[in-house]
């Protein structure tokens, strides 16, 4: 089941659904210490200055994705902090930052979980908080009592919680305590149904569902919804691991029956990412289209990277070519920014239409004006051409 964790942070951060990245915590640095230590959470500090720019890249590229939200959302108390005024200054006084950005992991109580200097694409952040979250993994503990007959709703809960959060299955232990209850409907046994939820295939999201409305009264409507997302995107990992179709169909199924306001953007990705899975590459190239078609306007520059991707993965498929020129064609009706256009550029290339190749780079190139770093790496693509 770790592995199966891992491929689920990994397909997670290659994804390019677009939605709610992290979410950031409003207030002080005192009240984010004491907001840890209520919900027994790990902080994550961005410190930054308002001046760097692998800060800002950071900030505009990797934050807002939403396989970096789902896992930081969940897990930790996030947190922002100018190094250069306000509680940066507290912070820094008591933590050493020489470098921007530098990226921490604090227990609830400030002890150092880990420590990070320089900016992050998305799967490394992903990978950092799994490290983080790995390196407090207190489930041994809980283990020992539960096998000594200590199964008590506190204990439980405090148990799946902490397998959950090291990315390790708490199914087992789940059933074993459901099992031995005569009634499922206290708000403890709920709050044990609402966290071991991990999976869509499973009896214990039936009982999620089953007393859904009871759990939303406890933990919150969004809180629930959240949990379906999760659990049917990691029975979409177990589908595309071990290729069974059913399961790729349930996912889709269970968004569309119990989460219908994601369920379409849900079903976009998740045809992208079973077929590419799959190696079924018609059906793959398809769904790409799809997901081009579906999301431009939301998402342009989302939709370039996609289009970059299968430039990547197939260079010498025909069909692949053709879907990812009109996905950068698409998304540069939509920005007046050069990356689209610099995509274009290499797509015609590889396709051997050189003039067009060479018109595309062009206007990226005048799109990219005051970007030395990049008019300087188009230069040297038309030199190709």
């Amino acid at each position: 089941m770790q592995r199966l964790f891992l491929l689920f942070l990994l397909l997670y951060a290659t994804s390019t659904l677009q939605a709610q990245g992290i979410d950031f915590f409003h207030g002080t640095w005192e009240e984010a210490q004491e907001l840890a230590k209520k919900e027994d959470k790990l902080i994550f500090i961005d410190a930054f200055a308002t001046w760097c720019g692998p800060c800002k890249k950071m900030a505009r590229d990797a934050f807002p994705k939403k396989e970096v939200g789902d896992i930081y959302n969940r897990y930790f108390i996030n947190v922002k902090l100018d190094m250069e005024r306000g509680d940066g200054l507290v912070f820094r006084a008591a933590y050493p930052v020489s470098a921007f950005p530098t990226l921490y992991f604090l227990s609830p109580d400030g002890k150092v979980v880990h420590r990070q200097v320089g900016a992050q694409g998305v799967e490394q952040l992903v990978r950092l908080a799994q490290f983080a979250l790995a390196k407090v993994d207190n489930s041994d503990d809980y283990a020992t009592l539960f096998e000594e007959g200590d199964h008590s709703p506190e204990l439980v809960l405090n148990y799946v919680t902490a397998l959950n959060k090291a990315g390790k299955s708490s199914l087992k232990v789940v059933n074993t305590y459901l099992d031995e209850q005569t009634d499922l409907t206290t708000p403890e046994n709920l709050k044990i149904i609402y966290e071991g939820t991990t999976e869509a295939d499973s009896r214990v999201f039936d009982l999620l569902i089953k007393h859904r409305s009871d759990i939303e009264n406890l933990v919150g409507k969004p809180q629930v919804e959240s949990k379906i997302e999760l659990a049917s995107s990691a029975t979409l990992m177990k589908a595309i691991e071990f290729n069974v179709a059913y399961l790729f169909e349930l996912a889709k199924t269970t968004m569309k029956t119990h989460f219908p306001a994601h369920a379409a953007d849900f079903a976009l990705d998740a045809d992208m990412q079973y077929y590419s899975g799959a190696a079924n590459i018609p059906a793959y190239f398809k769904a790409c289209k799809a997901y081009g078609k579906a999301k431009v306007k939301e998402d342009p520059l989302g939709v370039n990277g996609l289009a970059n991707r299968l430039l990547q993965q197939y260079p010498g498929e025909p069909d692949g070519l053709k879907v990812a020129a009109d996905l950068a064609k698409k998304a540069a009706k939509q920005v007046t920014t050069y990356e689209p256009w610099l995509t274009l550029a290499q797509i015609l290339h590889k396709q051997g239409k050189s003039k067009q190749a060479t018109k595309a780079a062009m206007t990226a190139r005048e799109r990219a004006a005051g970007d030395d770093r990049i008019i300087t790496y188009i230069d040297a693509l038309l030199q190709e051409f």
